[in-house]
């Protein structure tokens, strides 16, 4: 129940959104697929057990004993013994404390490193959608391209038939057709093999429409993998804690009957008792675990500077990716708009034979180029704010 409600006061607070989407759609696919969460998630069991196992009255079950003696091998006089033992272990001074105390820090650990893994597997849909939809927008530039060089090939194959231009121009606008049909055909694999991806890791395929809205930043203490690393630190307090207090096996209380008689002649006499096991501590065993806790605090401190650190690192790469991504797209826009005007140019300059077929066609490859690179970046704007929303642990 404790992790379940620490989860859902991290889907509360923004560190997950369920806007539905087709990329949220396949990350929830890709993360009901994926093996590595659903061994997190199975973990919660063993914890909810160690937790009742903290809360029960005793550290262990009880244990019974029975003992039998008789003088029968041996003088044969009928001495008979007969002893019934029941015995229950104690808890410790703390003890059932230090441990509910590890049990709810692991517990709290394991609800956000569920949400670190979902980050993960959301970065993973993320890259293979964006990879996706780039392939896509060249695959439409490459279209667009080949259309704009069939109709061209068609009229200068025409003017060809008619004396208007020479066959070595005609030959020139086909060997232009051939190629952009050649670079359609590499755009449509580089779809498929995106499209193959997306699909082993989610199992459907991509569909297109997605584009997520900038998010504001949360807090750096509010991301999943910072929030995951500073939990292991309580969990390893929390381990200390359990080595100081277990410094010795749990002590026993028990009862027991006994019925015994001296000789035949004799009747039996029964007796009842309590008996108490006080185990003492082992200073190299207990040393040893201590240090072992202390080593495992240590390189949990380590490991949450470094995640600090690295989210810290990846947020400013982040945003200055996005900055940067949004002035490219701005140059490819008007790049594309100075080519598409100066291409136009050119083909009414060369239909008024102002101009060369050869000029005409470096002009259609410039703008085909131009408009190649207008698509990519308008999909490198979106794949920046994805990543712009991962690095600050927004899921799709």
């Amino acid at each position: 129940m404790l992790i379940r409600l620490i989860l859902a006061a991290v889907l509360a607070g923004g560190i997950v959104t369920a806007h539905a989407s087709p990329l949220r759609d396949a990350f929830e696919a890709a993360a009901a697929l994926n093996p590595e969460l659903r061994t997190l998630e199975a973990q919660r069991a063993a914890i909810d057990a160690r937790l009742r196992g903290a809360n029960a009255l005793t550290p262990g079950a009880p244990n019974v004993g029975l003992g039998y003696t008789t003088d029968r091998f041996t003088q044969n006089r009928g001495f008979r013994e007969a002893e019934l033992e029941v015995g229950v272990p104690v808890w410790l001074p703390g003890q059932s404390r230090a441990q509910r105390g590890l049990a709810d820090a692991e517990g709290q650990r394991l609800a956000a490193q569920i949400a670190a893994r979902r980050l993960a597997i959301a970065a993973e849909v993320r890259d293979a959608y964006w990879t996706w939809a780039a392939a896509e927008a060249a695959l439409a530039a490459a279209r667009t391209r080949t259309a704009s060089t069939a109709a061209l090939t068609r009229d200068v194959t025409r003017q060809a038939r008619a004396g208007q231009v020479s066959r070595a121009e005609e030959l020139l606008a086909t060997a232009d057709a051939r190629e952009s049909e050649g670079a359609l055909r590499e755009a449509e694999a580089s779809v498929r093999e995106a499209r193959i991806a997306f699909r082993a890791l989610t199992g459907r395929d991509p569909a297109p429409g997605s584009q997520e809205v900038l998010r504001d930043a949360a807090a750096p203490a509010e991301h999943p993998r910072i929030v995951a690393a500073r939990l292991g630190l309580d969990v390893a307090r929390a381990g200390i804690r359990i080595a100081e207090v277990e410094d010795r096996e749990s002590p026993e209380i028990g009862a027991f009957m006994r019925q015994e008689r001296d000789d035949r002649d004799s009747g039996w006499d029964t007796r009842f008792g309590v008996r108490v096991r006080i185990p003492f501590a082992h200073p190299p065993r207990n040393a040893e675990r201590r240090a072992t806790a202390q080593g495992e605090l240590t390189t949990a401190t380590a490991e949450a500077g470094a995640v600090d650190r690295l989210i810290a690192a990846e947020r400013d790469r982040a945003r200055a990716a996005l900055a940067d991504a949004r002035a490219a797209a701005r140059l490819a826009d008007q790049r594309h708009a100075a080519l598409a005007e100066a291409a136009s140019l050119g083909e009414r300059a060369f239909r008024d034979g102002q101009t060369t077929l050869a000029e005409t066609l470096r002009l259609r490859t410039s703008l085909a180029g131009a408009d190649a690179d207008r698509r990519r970046m308008q999909v490198a704007v979106r794949q920046a704010i994805s990543r712009y929303n991962q690095a600050i642990g927004v899921e799709p």
